[in-house]
C-alpha cells in the first residue's frame, strides 16, 4: 500500500513539473504573439501623449479641415459628436480595464 502511495505522490509530482513547464511555455508564446499589439498601443499612447502636449496641431487640423473641405465639417462634427458619446458610455468599464491590462503587460521599447 506504500508503494502504490509513494508511486502516486511521484507521478503527482511529475505531472506538476510537467503543467508547470506547459503554463511557463503557453505564457512564454501569448507574450510574444502580443508584442506587436503592444507595440501599436505603446506608439498610439505616445502619440496621444505629444498631441495633448500640442493643441495647436488640433487648431492647425481643424483649419485645414475648413479650408479644403468646408462641407464636410459638419459630417465631421457629427461623428467626432457620436464617438465622444460612445465613448463616455464605455469609458466607466473600459478604462479600469485597459489599465490593468497594460499594468500587466511588459512594456516594450520602440524599435
Amino acid at each position: 500500500m506504500a508503494h502504490n502511495a509513494a508511486e502516486r505522490a511521484a507521478r503527482k509530482r511529475l505531472l506538476q513539473a510537467r503543467s508547470a513547464v506547459l503554463r511557463l511555455t503557453l505564457s512564454h508564446q501569448l507574450g510574444q504573439g502580443l508584442q506587436p499589439a503592444l507595440r501599436t498601443l505603446d506608439r498610439a499612447d505616445s502619440a496621444w501623449r505629444w498631441l495633448k502636449a500640442h493643441p495647436l496641431v488640433w487648431l492647425g487640423a481643424g483649419a485645414a479641415v475648413l479650408v479644403w473641405r468646408p462641407r464636410g465639417v459638419p459630417v465631421l462634427a457629427g461623428r467626432m459628436l457620436g464617438l465622444w458619446q460612445l465613448w463616455r458610455q464605455v469609458a466607466p468599464v473600459a478604462q479600469p480595464l485597459l489599465r490593468r491590462w497594460l499594468a500587466k503587460s511588459p512594456r516594450s521599447t520602440p524599435p
